[in-house]
């Protein structure tokens, strides 16, 4: 199945460029086009998608500023002509920065990076009404099941992430913001790097996460989000 993706840019003929590339490139889909973010909220609305082209400088709302609005983000590819948002957008977990003019060596380099991931990306399934619930990950050329109640918390490591279960560490080659998205609530982002499962969690402060011994940090761009979730009565030790 082709992955799909939209192309978010307020300039028409960076669309086109864009567009042209795509089309060249097997197992991938464009099934939209926007000129800015607004357009670009309206249709994920409706029609959600795997990744994003999305371009930094656009009017009203950035590409920065429109990842950040996003609750699940897709994976996102920027496309620009300045270089320095790269740290900004590497930070947002993009999958690649691209600087415009973009040839299409550079383009399907970043694509094929992205289908990397895509087609390493982790199924998780309802088994019971108990939150029996499990997620499938590629790891060391083998497909893991992991119960979920096992995962005590996740970690990003670049292209890869970690799973730490009870008892062991599981490394797979996925972007923590779309396995985000496979999870259940009682998983929380707490920092660009960590996602912790709450049915773990011991304590908590304004700056750190607490799984019994293990201390991780809690970044301020997820404190908003997760501080409720993590203040809920079943969540305190």
């Amino acid at each position: 199945m082709n992955a799909t993706c939209l192309i978010v840019d307020d300039e028409p003929l960076a669309r086109k460029l864009l567009m042209d590339h795509a089309s060249k490139v097997e197992g991938l889909a464009v099934t939209g086009e926007c000129a800015n973010a607004i357009e670009a909220t309206a249709w994920l609305r409706t029609q959600p998608v795997d990744l994003i082209f999305l371009d930094v400088q656009m009017p009203e709302i950035t590409g920065l500023q429109f990842v950040r609005a996003l609750k699940n983000p897709p994976a996102i590819i920027f496309t620009t002509a300045y270089r320095d948002f790269a740290p900004e957008a590497f930070d947002a977990d993009a999958v690649d920065y691209l600087v415009k003019p973009i040839s299409f060596d550079r383009f399907l380099k970043a694509v094929n990076r992205f289908l990397d991931q895509y087609e390493a990306s982790p199924v998780s399934e309802q088994a019971s009404v108990n939150d029996d619930r499990v997620i499938y990950i590629r790891s060391d050329r083998k497909t893991i099941k992991l119960a979920l109640a096992d995962v005590r918390y996740i970690e990003s490591l670049d292209d890869y992430v970690k799973v730490h279960t009870r008892n062991q560490i599981w490394v797979t080659r996925e972007n923590i913001s779309k396995l985000v998205q496979h999870l259940p609530e009682s998983f929380v982002r707490i920092h660009r790097s960590f996602v912790i499962n709450t049915r773990f969690l011991t304590a908590f402060t304004g700056e750190s996460v607490f799984l019994d011994k293990l201390e991780l940090p809690f970044g301020r761009a997820f404190k908003r989000a997760a501080w409720p979730i993590l203040q809920r009565p079943s969540n305190k030790a």
